[in-house]
């Protein structure tokens, strides 16, 4: 019986770690460990107290999410649950691809620990012009990576998110990044029957070219990373296909930081696995739209460990030996 395993992008919202590590002693290895690999301790990653002066504040969210999103998985991983397909949005992908061993944790939060540090001469060639997403409602049979959405056409912004149907299905919602003042021109550039929701000058222009110098500092560490061929299939947020091989993610993490990312395009690898149950773990709001394919179990707080091994035993699982 397959237990798919998701985890959710990059979560702005409060954390709920804390109730995890407190309770679960699993979650409090986790904790130890990254503390080891990063320098950042347990409260700096559970938020009760302020990260090192000067720390990037997606460097911070990056390892905050990542510790959790694997506190989560220990937890489980002591009741016997494995997955047997795995996949994510964004950070997501990448913690996925870290459960399913192409990546060493190490590895990974080093990684996180290094990256998003705006470069003092990018910072100078882009004062005063700031960056920001826009959500947007298109028509559901729309395609998001058609020519309709290339930059030339919308004002220079790029699809950032595609988060697919919403609402009643009939439409669904792309998150554009792109520089303030093209994204407020969007709602122009746009073909009838599209709606700018909601403008959000807050956020970085992620997943898109503009993030480059980003993705160019990743890249520097991530020539110096190990990777391995996955041990459980891993679905894709870039393309619609499984990453197989150590080459399959290796190029994930190079393109993530500037390549859009789509809700549907892991939902739909998940489909050609046919999970019996998916598992979200961690800060996710992934189950909205799991739901619609297979049936799901939200983890995050200690309270749902017990309804998650229900919902295992419910889709027929045959755990794994636990440890000891």
């Amino acid at each position: 019986m397959t237990i798919a395993y998701v985890f959710g992008g990059m979560h702005n919202e409060g954390s709920a770690a804390a109730p995890m590590y407190e309770q679960r002693s699993a979650a409090r290895a986790v904790y130890r460990q990254v503390e080891e690999w990063t320098g950042y301790d347990a409260d700096q990653l559970l938020g009760r107290s302020e990260p090192p002066s000067g720390a990037p504040s997606r460097r911070v969210k990056a390892l905050q999410q990542a510790a959790q999103a694997l506190a989560v998985h220990d937890v489980l991983a002591e009741h016997g649950v494995r997955p047997s397909v795995t996949g994510g949005l964004s950070l997501g992908a990448q913690v996925a691809a870290c459960i399913a061993g192409a990546v060493s944790r190490e590895a990974l939060f080093t990684l996180f620990a290094r990256s998003w540090d705006e470069p003092q001469e990018h910072r100078g060639r882009t004062a005063g012009r700031a960056q920001g997403v826009a959500f947007v409602g298109l028509p559901v049979a729309q395609d998001p990576d058609g020519d309709a959405y290339a930059p030339e056409r919308v004002g220079g912004s790029y699809r950032g998110v595609d988060l697919g149907p919403v609402g009643d299905g009939t439409m669904r919602c792309v998150m554009f990044s792109g520089y303030l003042d093209q994204l407020e021109q969007l709602a122009d550039a746009l073909p009838p029957g599209h709606r700018v929701a909601k403008i959000s000058p807050e956020l970085p222009a992620t997943h898109s070219p503009i993030q480059q110098h980003i993705g160019e500092a990743m890249a520097a560490e991530i020539a110096g990373m190990d990777f391995l061929d996955p041990q459980i299939p891993v679905c894709s947020c870039l393309e619609s296909r499984t990453l197989t091989t150590a080459g399959d993610v290796r190029d994930l993490f190079l393109r993530i930081t500037t390549t859009g990312v789509s809700v549907p395009k892991v939902l739909d690898g998940l489909r050609r696995h046919g999970p019996a149950l998916a598992v979200v773990l961690g800060p996710s709001q992934f189950n909205r739209y799991l739901r619609s394919v297979v049936p799901v179990a939200h983890v995050e707080r200690p309270g749902q460990v017990d309804a998650a091994l229900e919902a295992v035993a419910s889709a027929g699982a045959v755990l794994a030996p636990t440890a000891g």
